[in-house]
């Protein structure tokens, strides 16, 4: 089990950033999850109560519908999930979605709302991509963090299925996770 520098475990998940990038109407909501949310699981997680050292920690990287400018914008659109498309179906499937003109206009990319990886032995760490659409960026404050953290609580909910076998209290870890979101939905 990983330790802090002030001799308590290292909470089992944090989420990051992937870029800085992003609307303006999700920067608060962004700054709030490194200024508040990530301390907030530092004190309030219990990684000594989950179990094996196997995991270490789960790292949740936000994704972000973004424009800069006209030359620099990335807006996501989400599939279906059901279509369950491979990375090489991306562009055609985008193309019957939108014209070359929209796409590029745009500044659209098709991309799965999860992108959760393996678990790295050597390092017990799992990375997970949360992918947000141009859309979720004009939702009021409260509501973007009531959607984040459903994503989030998804993404750690999937892990735990696929690692079912790991002698690690999900259950627990979830419960805890819960909570803070809650308290962060409501701060």
């Amino acid at each position: 089990m990983e330790i802090a520098d002030d001799n308590r475990p290292v909470t089992p998940i944090v989420i990051v950033r992937t870029l800085d990038n992003c609307y303006p109407g999700s920067r608060a909501v962004l700054d709030s999850i490194t200024e508040v949310l990530n301390p907030r699981l530092q004190s309030d997680m219990r990684p000594e109560l989950y179990g094996s050292d196997t995991l270490q920690r789960i790292e949740i990287n936000t994704a972000m519908s973004f424009y800069d400018d006209f030359h620099c914008k990335t807006n996501y659109i989400i599939p279906d999930e059901a279509l369950k498309l491979r990375r090489s179906d991306y562009d055609d499937a985008l193309l019957t979605m939108f014209s070359e003109e929209e796409i590029e206009r745009e500044g659209l990319f098709l991309r799965p709302r999860y992108q959760i990886g393996p678990l790295r032995k050597l390092t017990g760490l799992i990375y997970v991509t949360i992918v947000f659409e141009k859309s979720f960026s004009f939702q009021p404050a409260r509501e973007q963090k009531r959607i984040m953290s459903d994503y989030f609580l998804t993404a750690v909910s999937r892990i735990a299925r696929r690692k079912n076998k790991l002698r690690y209290d999900f259950n627990l870890l979830i419960a805890d996770f819960g909570r803070v979101l809650e308290w962060w939905i409501n701060l």
